[in-house]
This record gives C-alpha cells, sequence and structure tokens, in this order.
C-alpha cells in the first residue's frame, strides 16, 4: 500500500468488531510512529496502549462514554511531555561523554532546548504538534497494516490522567483508536485544493 492509498483509503472508523491485537503489533506500530519528526528529535510523544477490557472500560468512562474505546482492539492515548527537553539535554551530554558528538555540540543542543522548552507555552505548543504527526504516523501505519483507526479528542483530560496514573508533566493530548472495522463507512468529502491553497 502506498502512501497515497493509505490517505485515501484511511477513514475515521466509529464501529469495530472484537479482534485481539498481538503485544507485538501494538509495539510495532509505536516504533513507527515514533518515524514522526519532532522538533530537535527530543521526541515529546509517550504512548499509553489501553487494550485490557477493564482498562478500556475505565478509559471509556473518561471520553464521554464513546462506546468505540471499549470495542476497538487497543487505544493508543498520545501524551505530551513537557518536560522531554531535559531528558534530551542529559542524553546530548551522554553522548558526548561517550564521545558521539562533541561536547560543544552537546551543550549547544541542551542550552538551546532549555531556552526553547523551558518556556511552558512552548513545551505544550511543541507536544501539541509532536503529537499530531505521531498520532498521523500511527494512523497510517495501522492502515497499512489493515487495521482501521479513529482519532480521538473527545475526553476530558484530567480524568484520563488520573485513569492511566500520569504525571503532572504529562498531559494526554489525543487517544487513537485501532482495530477492525466493523462495516464499510463512507468517506466524508475533503474541500476542494482550491479553497485551502493559495500560492504567493
Amino acid at each position: 500500500m502506498t502512501v497515497r492509498e493509505a490517505l485515501e483509503a484511511r477513514v475515521s472508523m466509529q464501529q469495530y468488531v472484537p479482534a485481539e491485537i498481538p503485544l507485538a503489533e501494538v509495539e510495532e506500530l509505536v516504533r513507527l510512529a515514533q518515524e514522526a519528526p519532532s522538533s530537535y528529535n527530543i521526541q515529546f510523544t509517550r504512548f499509553v496502549a489501553v487494550s485490557s477490557p477493564d482498562a478500556k472500560r475505565a478509559l471509556r468512562a473518561a471520553a464521554n462514554d464513546q462506546p468505540k474505546v471499549e470495542a476497538a482492539s487497543v487505544v493508543f492515548v498520545l501524551v505530551g511531555d513537557l518536560r522531554a527537553h531535559e531528558a534530551y539535554a542529559t542524553r546530548q551530554r551522554a553522548a558526548a561523554a561517550a564521545g558521539t558528538i562533541s561536547g560543544e555540540l552537546a551543550e549547544r543542543l541542551a542550552g538551546g532546548t532549555q531556552r526553547a522548552y523551558g518556556d511552558a507555552r512552548m513545551a505544550r505548543d511543541e507536544c501539541c504538534r509532536s503529537v499530531g504527526l505521531s498520532g498521523m504516523a500511527l494512523m497510517l501505519a495501522a492502515q497499512e497494516r489493515g487495521w482501521s483507526s479513529c482519532p480521538m479528542i473527545g475526553f476530558e483530560p484530567a480524568r484520563v490522567a488520573a485513569v492511566l496514573g500520569l504525571d503532572d508533566h504529562q498531559v494526554p493530548l489525543m487517544m487513537v483508536a485501532v482495530g477492525r472495522g466493523a462495516a464499510e463507512q463512507r468517506r466524508k468529502p475533503r474541500l476542494p485544493v482550491s479553497d485551502v491553497l493559495s500560492v504567493r
């Protein structure tokens, strides 16, 4: 399946049939989603895969009682790590200590990311961008591997964070349901290119 085919075939699936998803498949979908770009390659996105019946039931209650949360094989909660830049700085300094990069470069990268993302608004903005890119990569990977998916923002972040036991610096920004679609679902029409593109 080409990228074009995946983009043109993907729909936001609302109904799913029971289907188990192996852990190895969950891990592969996350590995592929991690290929999405992020600023400085900091990798702000964290993934929580919710697949057990009890966990999906609790998550559904925090997601406006949407049935697809329980019906899907797995629901990925994509979490933005507001402190990811701190771990990145530590990684760069460790790389310098190992001789992979120069100490000067490590400090330049660490300093740049601390200045940019020490600002809470900038950190949250980048988490939103990174999660969005990761979410799309995850859905395309799922489509290519024969799974249906649906991005979801209809949930209460504080309740989801409590259900998952997230730390204060971890913000749930998107959920992606993945499973076997129950039926053909009509694609919603997109606006014409002429309505959304301006060329200067």
